[in-house]
């Protein structure tokens, strides 16, 4: 499981990077519409489940007084993935097909994510618990980048929440974008020297 999180922590970092960049671009004026939004809510779609995984993987690698909390922060972590799923399956399946169409009006409910949306909410409500299972991990790390990201991933969390109230809190809640990422590389690092602490020792009882 934990060479498997390794992967899924490396296949969030790179998803949230396929976000990142189209996301900028888009805020550049530089993609067109739906282009965009295609390149923004697909990897979004792809990042849940990895994040998931990539969380999974670290109750294999902690000491059993550290357990509920990674218990605790996979929870959250699969409260993100399913409700911002449930968003970006939307957009890529309902909202964009009916705006190539032309039958905007009637899924104007489900389109994502101007201010005071109904998903706008969700999605929110959902990139808030993947600040939280963040935050949640960092009391079973040392000291070092890693904790320090997890932190700042967690305080995040009201900037996020609370753009339901004041949209321009976008701006500070946008560091999501390289704390994110800088937490899932390093975490994937993680993993992978603990996978392979792990096969050297197996090789060890073997001999």
């Amino acid at each position: 499981m934990v060479n498997l999180g390794r992967w899924a922590a490396w296949g969030a970092f790179s998803a949230a990077v396929a976000y990142d960049v189209p996301q900028l671009l888009q805020a550049a004026g530089v993609l067109a519409d739906p282009l965009d939004r295609i390149l923004i809510f697909a990897p979004s779609l792809m990042l849940a489940p990895l994040f998931v995984v990539a969380v999974s993987a670290t109750l294999d690698t902690v000491q059993p007084e550290q357990l509920p909390w990674r218990r605790a922060s996979l929870c959250l972590a699969l409260l993100y993935a399913a409700m911002v799923s449930l968003v970006y399956v939307n957009q890529l399946g309902v909202v964009i097909p009916a705006d190539l169409s032309g039958h905007r009006q009637e899924v104007e409910l489900f389109a994502c994510c101007g201010f005071r949306r109904p998903m706008t909410a969700i999605d929110l409500l959902g990139y808030t618990y993947m600040a939280l299972s963040l935050a949640l991990l960092a009391p079973t790390y040392d000291r070092g980048a890693l904790k320090t990201l997890l932190v700042a991933n967690g305080l995040l969390a009201p900037f996020l929440i609370l753009q339901l109230a004041w949209p321009a809190l976008l701006w500070i809640g946008a560091l999501w974008i390289p704390f994110f990422a800088g937490a899932m590389a390093l975490l994937a690092g993680d993993l992978g020297r603990r996978h392979g602490k792990n096969s050297r020792n197996a090789s060890g009882s073997e001999t």
